[in-house]
């Protein structure tokens, strides 16, 4: 009973905690993000919008974060939904360089406006001002993504970089190719056009790596920044080839039952792959034993999973044979010829591990007990003894 009651309680909990969920969704503020570069006594006023799903909750606008006290809001309470003016006044001066977080929320209040709800969950949901404070001087920040492509292709990437100081620059980009990683040999390298940026600018470059050269695999990308002082960026890529790869197979079974067959496979080509399957023939001196056909999957590009099949051993007693797993993917195929064992079903280390275990605490117990009984026919034995000669 008391399970029950326990269970059901959990029940209760989680259920309440669903709601909750969905409730927490139910708010929307926009816009949801806007940035600005300080500037000192910078003022400005952004108009937000409160939307909610409920119509009749009570809702309350607030302000958090770094620089709140430089905000104010034109109205903070709302039914169901409305707007407001966010107004931002900065100082004239902010010592800490950097990016400051302003929060502009709104959350669910009680029916009388003045205390949060807390029975039901809380709806809320929060917008933010950026406020970026140039570093003094020459200061630089990057990103860097590239592509994975298929064998023969360019490499396309995209470098975004942003002038957070307050002095102008100009950057000279090299990227250097390794095979692997930073240890592997070096096979490419790219010199960009050095890129004027002023103070609180950002540019996206978008380019190409030639690949007309490069073999297969993965490989790493080390990106050099110079604008007088150096900042690094590195990154991998992938080479795809047209190729369904078996990564690993069950190779240990279970005589006279019918076993489950994995076979593990990675599609290495940067582009999807539909009806993939693997058929599996397993023979013993060349004589076939068994064969089985898996269910067809299809696989997104770099994705592996598991393809599973049975192998019928149910007149198949223990012994080592060979398997023939062949993989097929769209008009090809791939195969690896592996051998497996089927095993008679013994009892398992930890069973062996118990019965030995008991088997010592038996004997242990028989040698306490026999021991208990020499003891006692000594004492009785001394206590006889002892009484006779008391007598005499």
């Amino acid at each position: 009973m008391l399970k029950k009651e326990v269970f059901c309680f959990a029940l209760v909990l989680v259920l309440f905690s669903f709601i909750s969920f969905v409730n927490a969704g139910s708010i929307g503020i926009s816009p949801a993000k806007i940035e600005y570069f300080f500037e000192p006594g910078l003022e400005k006023e952004v108009s937000f919008k409160i939307t909610n799903a409920e119509s009749d909750k009570p809702l309350t606008a607030y302000v958090n974060g770094d620089l709140a006290e430089y905000v104010t809001l034109s109205e903070t309470s709302f039914v169901g939904s409305g707007s407001f003016v966010a107004v931002v006044k900065l100082p004239e001066e902010i010592s800490l360089p950097g990016t400051h977080r302003i929060l502009i929320g709104a959350i669910e209040s009680d029916t009388s406006g003045d205390e949060v709800s807390v029975i039901g969950g809380i709806a809320a949901v929060q917008a933010v001002i950026e406020i970026t404070v140039p570093y003094p001087g020459k200061y630089l920040e990057a990103s860097f993504k590239i592509e994975d492509v298929n064998e023969g292709e360019n490499i396309p990437f995209e470098l975004e970089l942003e002038n957070l100081g307050t002095e102008n620059l100009e950057v000279l980009t090299t990227l250097e190719v390794y095979e692997g990683d930073f240890n592997g040999a070096k096979v490419n390298v790219k010199t960009l056009n050095s890129q004027k940026i002023e103070s609180k600018k950002k540019i996206i470059l978008k380019d190409f790596l030639d690949g007309a050269d490069l073999k297969t695999g993965s490989y790493f990308v080390d990106v050099t920044l110079d604008y007088g002082s150096e900042l690094k960026l590195n990154e991998t890529f992938r080479i795809g080839h047209f190729f369904i790869d078996i990564l690993d197979y069950s190779y240990v079974f279970e005589a006279w039952k019918i076993n489950p067959f994995n076979i593990k496979i990675g599609n290495v080509w940067n582009s999807k792959m539909n009806d993939v399957y693997s058929e599996v023939s397993i023979t013993d001196e060349g004589r076939v034993i068994g064969n089985f056909k898996t269910p067809s999957v299809n696989l997104e590009p770099w994705e592996e999973t598991n393809l599973t099949g049975y192998f019928d051993a149910l007149e198949i007693g223990p012994g080592k044979y060979t398997a023939n797993i062949k993989v097929f993917y769209e008009q090809d195929s791939n195969f690896k010829l592996v051998k497996i064992y089927v095993e008679e079903k013994g009892i398992d280390g930890i069973w062996i591990t118990i019965i030995i275990l008991v088997f010592l605490i038996i004997i242990l117990v028989l040698a306490i007990f026999f021991y208990l009984i020499i003891k006692i026919r000594r004492l009785k034995k001394n206590v006889k003894e002892n009484y006779e000669e008391n007598k005499l």
